[in-house]
């Protein structure tokens, strides 16, 4: 019998293999922890560029609406500076300030519509994304768990034959050790 608390440890064949086995498993849980990371950043990174490009698109609109009202103040001035008489200057800044009044509203209408649509895309985007986050994390959690089951089931079989060894070699070690045994 070799001695198993030496300098030599020798683990039983039964808790190398558990020991291997769970080894193996925790391996395999983390490669697959990294893999959802790295999906998830990937994810991530998609999403903000999906936001990213919605604000760049509200950026452009914002110009083009500034430069569609320079435009307008610009073709106003050109007819002021034509303006033969005080009354056809008022008229004109009359009909400019209309105008450019109802534009102003009908810009600020389809801004706030931009915005908005922009907003609960964003929201969506990001709900999404949580979602798929939480879902990942359950499996990863459940993954875990079975994990930890299977371990626990593993080690208490192993204690229980390591039990039943030691209760086998105590049995044989108090059988030779009686001083009425006839050899």
């Amino acid at each position: 019998m070799t001695n198993k608390f030496g300098p030599d440890l020798e683990l039983p064949a039964e808790l190398r293999a558990i020991a291997e086995k769970n080894v193996a498993q925790a391996r395999q849980a983390f490669d697959t922890l990294f893999d959802s990371a790295r999906s998830a950043v990937g994810d991530s990174e998609e999403r903000l560029k999906e936001v990213q490009s919605g604000i760049k698109e509200l950026r452009q609109k914002t110009i083009g609406l500034v430069e569609a009202n320079v435009n307008a103040s610009f073709e106003f001035l050109n007819k002021l500076v034509q303006a033969r008489s005080p009354q056809e200057v008022f008229s004109l800044q009359t009909a400019f300030l209309t105008e450019q009044a109802q534009a102003v509203a009908a810009q600020a209408a389809a801004f706030g519509a931009d915005a908005k649509s922009i907003g609960e895309s964003t929201m969506k985007t990001l709900d999404e994304h949580t979602r798929a986050l939480v879902e990942r994390l359950q499996a990863l959690g459940a993954a875990a768990t079975a994990h930890a089951k299977s371990v626990s089931e593993d080690l208490q079989a192993a204690g229980t034959n390591a039990a039943k060894t030691m209760q086998s070699s105590m049995n044989k070690a108090a059988g030779s050790s009686d001083p009425n045994q006839t050899y």
